[in-house]
């Protein structure tokens, strides 16, 4: 009786363990069977953020492949953005001009990151009286026209310089003018209120920087 006692426990151990085993085999082939069901979903979940990766792809692209910014219009995005590089121009309650040749220049041309070139000269200035608020851009290039020296006075006694205000503190010798371009902008939205030649012969006053020295500028 022991013996055959232990045979239907062990028999009956092995059933309860094939039970436990074709549970586990059905519990496999029901989760299988749901994510079948789980499938179209989980590919939707993938082709988006696919779809996305693509379409930040071709955004980046499409940057990289826009022209930069002309040197005109790096200035009105100044204006338009109320940039802190644009320094004391920013202030509305007095006119104001920044020149090239100057260490006050070469601090806004490199916050606003303008690329201006070997020889150009140039004004940034605000104009703020009880008929007038605008900027001004006043550029001569050196590529286009070559060095400014070539328009330059022989008179040793000439001295026309400028000062912040844009008014001029020596006029010592016959006046000189070079060929320029300026563009105004509307301090609100930075737009072109109209663009041209400095003056109606197309030219602007070569001066000197405000200052001592000998560095050539616009007005």
């Amino acid at each position: 009786m022991g013996r055959k006692g232990r045979l239907f426990r062990e028999k009956g151990q092995d059933l309860i363990e094939y039970a436990l085993l074709l549970a586990i085999i059905a519990g496999i082939g029901f989760l299988i069977y749901q994510q079948s069901f789980m499938g179209d979903s989980i590919r939707t979940v993938f082709n988006n953020a696919g779809n996305l990766m693509e379409n930040a792809g071709s955004k980046n692209s499409a940057k990289e492949d826009e022209p930069p910014l002309s040197i005109p219009d790096l200035v009105g995005k100044a204006v338009a953005e109320g940039n802190s590089g644009l320094g004391a121009l920013l202030n509305t309650g007095s006119t104001h001009y920044i020149y090239s040749g100057t260490a006050e220049g070469n601090q806004v041309a490199q916050a606003l990151n303008v690329p201006f070139h070997e020889g150009d000269i140039w004004s940034i200035g605000r104009e703020v009286t009880a008929q007038n608020n605008y900027y001004v851009l006043a550029y001569y290039s050196a590529a286009q026209n070559g060095p400014v020296s070539k328009y330059a006075s022989s008179d040793p006694g000439w001295n026309w310089r400028v000062t912040s205000s844009g008014g001029t503190s020596s006029q010592s010798g016959d006046p000189v003018t070079v060929p320029a371009q300026y563009y105004v902008y509307d301090p609100a939205t930075g737009k072109q209120i109209t663009s041209g030649y400095y003056s109606s012969h197309k030219k602007a006053y070569l001066v000197y920087a405000p200052g001592s020295g000998k560095d050539y500028t616009i007005r």
